[in-house]
Formats: structure tokens, C-alpha cells, sequence
């Protein structure tokens, strides 16, 4: 650091402020600014005047950011359903219903409200009436707005809908009319880098700008300057999200060294970028962009040189592979952290998919320049749509293989402090010793598996939040997993944005067992979304449906659904059992003969392990209820999963007479239409002294136990 002032001071400062980041609490206790304001608008609706200073369009959407709105100051976002003339710049008055950004109600769940703070966007308005629009347009902001479109329309007609929406992500950015489907692929593959504008795209570009420059006879200095006025003009129309604006800085820098005859310092550049971007906003130490970004490049920094150390070989694809190798060993625990998955190929696929992104990206940029000449401009995209081709063909198999995705969930902090102490050992081993430099390559992979070492001992209870909907996850003391449920009436893909993404955090890439305790499609949908996605999603070892499945319509398109995808299917009755130790899950009810239908009819689960047991009742009500007390003879629970969220026509006052429970867990959705849980139950819960929980107000809410002592812990967000 003797030679790298500047570098070491940018460190200093980002460890400062990673130090102040963390004294605040990190994200959970972290303000969003003007968060608080909005909340107290939620729902109402409310005259909002802003200036325009970006905007975008989906298939059925007109979307403007405002900036200096008249309700606090700050940026928001404002929905139209009808696309209106209006342009960037100028200032706009609507009439709508304040909205604010979910925060994230499970473990691993997307935190909606934190992606927009980066952005220092903290609400949203749904437009009801375009009132007035005033004010000038920028010419500059709204010219370079046009031309993004119909470059996007453009693309699109040369390429086709599927096609050409991936390579306008890969140009442009605009990844919201692409195929969720194809996205996933690329994601799960670990190619999805590709699909967004990294510094990977950036770099082409600028670069290519430069070099041809100065092919032209063009000096330094007008090359330089020219070359970063386009790009900057380019990262303008594209939005300046973390790693564009990582890369517009550090190629500026290297262009800038280039013009002034100064040696370019990587790792200085790196520094700056970083500091630069945490005191704009500090939220970004809390974003996967950010540190995937930066992380990346350090592993080229940091890691590449050490590796290509241990190799003889010089050659083109061992070059690539090193450099792969690098970028993975660095992100591992971030991987984990943020995503809780390893694509176990993806440094396989990376070796054939980045050297292709280089011949991708000239071709699109060569056939969009080539608009005038169709039969270039179609040979350019005739070559786009085959790597494209091949790049989802690449998804599709790589899927399939078997172990395509290793889920270890998200470590503990412990866990990545560890990681990268033995890495840095590893660094200064093979700096430092030519021979033992396998010693430390071995201490590396031992430090890799602390991530998948497995707790043992104790029995884990999450009621995750699904919204208006029921779901519970039990992990056993031997590892074993269980779920009981899994489905919304007012949450939208419930199995893959609530469900799934949980149980990757928490290290579950398989489910051991599925109950569904009744057909309503509050408790069933996202297990039959579940079901449908097995090659990229959660996969399940058995479906548990009660024993007369076959007469109730949506469970027995459970069954015909689990057997397509290879699910087996087990019925279950009253006294069948589950056991893993100590640990058992028993069905009470229905039995074989009994007939009752709907909700009356649900499955009941009794768990037990050491002193700990626990109740859970689907939506029984009413004569299943009557025949639930008849079955128990007056067993004691700890903890009474609520039944049908909290109804007032179900947990009557002599069923918790009978079990007396201690510990109430209620499902119920924020705002749901049947006002779940009614006060009536409440006062009931109360009146047998029950502390209360409901994902309404806490969000998940999970239990631990040894069978003795019981912690119950409820995500940590504001209200």
C-alpha cells in the first residue's frame, strides 16, 4: 500500500463506513428514509406533483420517476395504465393511491423496499387522473429516452419477441416484458450475469469505442474524451445501476491514464469506485449487485494471479477456466448468502458462455448500427439468435444433470469471516511457498465445507408468511424436513417467490415430506406450483394427502400433477405416523370411514418431541372440530396452530378448554378482505391465556426447541 496512497485511503474509508453500517444494525434497524412517511398515506389517495427524470414502458404499463415530489422531497414512482405523452423533464401533476415497497416477511425473501432505497425511491403512487403536465422537457435525457425504444423495437422486430427481449436486457436493460421462464434458466445455470448490463458489456463498449477511435488516426485525448462522452451518454440511456456505474468509472480512470501517460492501477480504481458509490448510498453494502460487482473484479485482481501460478499450461481455454475459477472462489459466500444455491456447472458453462458474450454483443451492436443495410444487419442477428439459441439450450440441459444445484442456504456471518481468513492464508501461502501451496488449497476446500456442515439436535417451526394463505415448515432433529400446506388467495406465485426462495435460506433443497391437509387452494396452490417446477425449483420426496383425496377435485389434480413430475403420492389416516428419533408426526383425523368434506374434513397433524408438541388444524371448523375434541380426550398442546385464520366459526371455547394451549400461531394476510382473525377468536385466545403471534403483524414467525426450552424468533422489520 506504500505505492497506493490513494488506494489505501479509499479502504480506510470504506471500512469506516462498513463500521457504521453495521453499529446501526445493519439492514434490519436500518431507517429508509421518508419510509415512514409514505406508510402513513398507504391506501389513501392523494394529489402528487414531481418532475420527471426517467421513465420506462412494459406491455400493459407507463412507469415515470419523479423527482422532488410535493409529499416529501424525495424520489417515487408513479403507475399508468394509460400511456401518456410525457416526456422526461418535464413536471406532472396526477391524482392517485399511495403504495409503499414490501418489506421482506420471510427468510430469503426479495426486500422490494430495499432495492428502491438504493435508488432512494421510498413509495409509489397508482394513477387514477393525469391532471396537468408543465415545465420543459430535457432534450438531451428525452432524446436519448427515444432512441433506447426504438432501438428496443427494432431489436425485437429483427429478432422476434423471445429473442430479441434477451438481447435487449443485454444491450438496453430493459429486462420486464422478458420470459420469467428464460430468465430462471440462466439464473439457476449461473449465467444470469449475462443478462444484465455489467461491466462486462461496459467495458466491450467503451473499449471498442476507444480502440476504433484511434484505429481512425484520432489522438489520445480526443479518442478519450470522445469515447467517454459516448459512454456516459450510453450509461444515461440505460440507467446507472451498481456495476455500470463501477465500470463507467473504473474504464474512465483507465482511459483518463491512457490520455495523461499514467500507468493504470486496477485495484485503486476498484477502491475509488467502491467509495465512491457507499457514500452516495450507503443501503448498497446490503445489495447483491454491489457485491457481486465489485467482488468479481477482485477476484481477477486477487485471486487469478495466484492460480495461474499453479498452471504450466498458458493456453486460451486454461486462461478463461483460471479466470472463472478466480471470480467463483471469490463469490462463494456471497453466492450463498444472497442466493443460498451453487449452479455446480457454472464455471463450466461460464468457459463457453463469456467468450461467446464478446461475439454477441459486436454482432447486435454491428447489426443495430447496420439498420440501413438489411442484409447485414441480418446476418449480424441471424448469428445473435444461434448463441441465444445456444445459450438456453445451455439452461435446459444444464438443469437436468443431475446435482445441477447444490442449496447449502445462507451462512452465518461467522461462517464468511472464516471463508475469507483461510482464503487470505491461502493467498499468502502460495505467494509465499512454491511446495506446500496444495497444503493450503486443501485448508481452502475444509473452509468451503463448514458451509454444509448440518445443526443437529433440534427441531425448527417456521409458520412462514404466505400472505391470506396457510404454511408451516418443520426441519427434524435428524435433518428431516416436513411441510404442512403451502398456498395464498392474494399473493401471486406463492411456491416460488415466498415458499421456495425461504427454504433455500434455511439449506432445504429437498422436502423430505408435503402434507396438504384439504384441497382450498389457499393451502394447495403453490404446492402444485412446487410440484411443476422440480428441475429448478425445491424438489419433494413424497405428497401426504388425506386418505378420501380422490373425492375433492383440486387434490386429486395434486396427485395426477405429483405423479407427472415423479413426485410419489402417500395417503394418510388417523393414528398413520411419522417418525424421525424422538421426533413423530401423527395424523388424528380423518379417519377411513369418516366423510366429512371441505373444510371440516381437513387433515389434523399432531408433532411431538421431548415436552415440546404441537397442534396444527388446517381450516377444521364446525362437526371436525366436534369429533377433533372427541379424538384428543383431553391431550395438552403448547403450542395451537390457529385454525382457518383465525375465524370466528372455528377454536371455540371448549376445544381450547380441552387442549389448552399456551402459544397461538395465526396465518393471515395484511389488508385480507375476510378481516382474519376476527376478534371474537382473539378474545377466545386471550380468555385461555395464550400469547398470540400472526404473520399479519410479525411476518415469519419461527420456533426452536430441544424438546425442553422454547425460542420463538419474528422477522425483524418495520411496520
Amino acid at each position: 500500500m506504500r505505492n497506493r496512497p490513494l488506494c489505501f485511503l479509499c479502504l480506510l474509508i470504506l471500512i469506516l463506513q462498513g463500521v457504521i453500517f453495521i453499529i446501526k444494525g445493519g439492514v434490519s434497524n436500518w431507517d429508509i428514509p421518508a419510509d415512514s412517511i409514505f406508510r402513513v398515506y398507504e391506501g389513501q389517495t392523494k394529489v402528487v406533483r414531481g418532475q420527471v427524470y426517467r421513465k420506462s414502458e412494459t406491455t400493459n404499463l407507463q412507469i415515470l420517476y419523479l423527482k422532488n415530489n410535493s409529499i416529501d422531497h424525495s424520489n417515487i414512482l408513479i403507475y399508468m395504465k394509460n400511456k401518456n405523452d410525457i416526456s422526461i423533464g418535464e413536471t406532472v401533476c396526477i391524482r392517485g393511491t399511495i403504495g409503499v415497497f414490501e418489506r421482506a416477511r420471510n427468510p430469503g425473501n426479495y426486500d422490494q423496499a430495499l432495492y428502491y432505497a438504493c435508488q432512494k425511491i421510498y413509495g409509489y403512487v397508482w394513477c387514477d387522473e393525469l391532471i396537468e403536465v408543465t415545465g420543459k422537457e430535457n432534450v438531451i435525457a428525452e432524446t436519448l429516452h427515444q432512441w433506447k425504444t426504438k432501438w428496443k423495437h427494432y431489436l425485437q422486430e429483427m429478432l422476434g419477441e423471445e429473442e430479441g427481449t434477451v438481447l435487449c436486457a443485454m444491450l438496453l436493460g430493459e429486462k420486464g416484458d422478458m420470459d420469467a421462464n428464460v430468465k430462471e434458466l440462466y439464473q439457476k445455470n449461473g449465467i444470469g450475469h449475462l443478462l444484465a448490463i455489467s461491466g462486462l458489456h461496459i467495458s466491450f463498449i467503451g473499449l471498442l469505442i476507444y480502440k476504433i477511435l484511434r484505429k481512425l488516426g484520432i489522438g489520445y485525448v480526443a479518442s478519450g474524451l470522445l469515447s467517454m462522452m459516448a459512454l456516459g451518454g450510453y450509461a444515461f440511456m440505460i440507467g446507472f445501476g451498481v456495476s455500470i456505474f463501477r465500470a463507467v468509472i473504473m474504464l474512465s480512470l483507465r482511459i483518463i491514464a491512457e490520455m495523461t501517460g499514467r500507468i493504470y492501477d486496477l485495484c485503486t480504481a476498484l477502491c475509488l469506485a467502491a467509495t465512491v458509490t457507499i457514500t452516495m448510498e450507503p443501503m448498497y453494502f446490503a445489495d447483491a449487485g454491489f457485491w457481486m460487482s465489485y467482488g468479481a473484479v477482485l477476484g481477477i485482481v486477487l485471486v487469478l494471479p495466484k492460480i495461474q501460478k499453479c498452471f504450466r499450461s498458458k493456453g486460451e481455454i486454461v486462461s478463461s477456466l483460471c479466470a472463472s475459477l478466480a471470480i467463483n472462489i471469490i463469490l462463494f459466500p456471497l453466492l450463498l448468502w444472497f442466493y443460498f444455491e451453487i449452479p455446480t456447472y457454472s464455471i463450466l458453462w461460464n468457459l463457453f458462455a463469456i467468450p461467446l458474450m464478446s461475439v454477441l454483443l459486436g454482432a447486435g451492436l454491428l447489426g443495430s448500427f447496420f439498420c440501413w443495410c438489411l442484409p447485414v444487419a441480418k446476418t449480424c442477428f441471424l448469428l445473435c439468435a444461434k448463441i441465444l439459441n445456444f445459450y438456453q439450450w445451455l439452461g435446459v440441459q444444464g438443469s437436468q444433470l443431475p446435482m445441477a444445484r447444490i442449496v447449502l442456504g445462507k451462512p452465518k456471518l461467522w461462517m464468511v469471516i472464516l471463508y475469507y481468513l483461510v482464503l487470505t492464508c491461502v493467498l499468502m501461502g502460495i505467494q509465499l511457498a512454491r511446495r506446500k501451496r496444495y497444503l493450503w488449497w486443501s485448508l481452502l476446500f475444509l473452509c468451503m465445507i463448514t458451509f454444509a456442515i448440518p445443526s443437529g439436535g433440534e427441531v425448527r417451526v417456521t409458520m412462514i408468511d404466505v400472505g391470506q394463505g396457510d404454511c408451516i415448515f418443520f426441519q427434524g432433529p435428524q435433518g428431516g424436513t416436513y411441510l404442512i400446506d403451502g398456498g395464498s388467495s392474494d399473493v401471486e406465485q406463492v411456491g416460488k417467490y415466498r415458499i421456495e426462495p425461504f427454504l433455500k435460506s434455511q439449506g432445504v433443497g429437498t422436502l423430505d415430506y408435503v402434507f396438504v391437509t384439504h384441497g382450498d387452494g389457499d393451502h394447495c396452490n403453490g404446492i402444485l406450483e412446487m410440484l411443476t417446477r422440480q428441475n429448478v425449483g425445491v424438489k419433494i420426496r413424497y405428497l401426504v394427502l388425506p386418505y378420501s383425496y380422490a373425492k375433492d377435485e383440486c387434490l386429486q389434480e395434486l396427485q395426477d400433477t405429483a405423479v407427472k413430475c415423479g413426485v410419489k403420492v402417500l395417503r394418510m389416516k388417523a393414528g398413520d405416523c411419522i417418525t424421525e428419533g424422538t421426533f413423530s408426526l401423527q395424523c388424528l383425523q380423518p379417519g377411513k370411514q369418516e366423510n366429512l368434506g371441505g373444510n371440516a374434513g381437513s387433515m389434523v397433524l399432531e408433532q411431538r418431541y421431548g415436552k415440546f408438541s404441537m397442534l396444527c388444524t388446517g381450516d377444521i371448523e364446525g362437526e371436525g372440530e366436534k369429533q377433533l375434541i372427541q379424538h384428543i380426550k383431553r391431550k395438552k398442546y403448547r403450542v395451537l396452530k390457529v385454525s382457518h385464520h383465525g375465524s370466528k366459526n372455528s377454536t371455540t371455547e371448549p376445544f381450547l378448554e380441552t387442549i389448552a394451549p399456551q402459544i397461538a400461531l395465526i396465518s393471515a394476510g395484511i389488508n385480507n378482505s375476510y378481516q382474519h382473525p376476527h376478534v371474537e377468536t382473539i378474545e377466545r385466545l386471550k380468555v385461555a391465556k395464550c400469547k398470540i403471534y400472526c404473520t399479519k403483524e410479525s411476518g415469519a414467525i419461527t420456533m426452536r426447541t430441544d424438546g425442553n426450552s422454547l425460542t420463538i424468533e419474528t422477522i425483524p422489520f418495520r411496520l
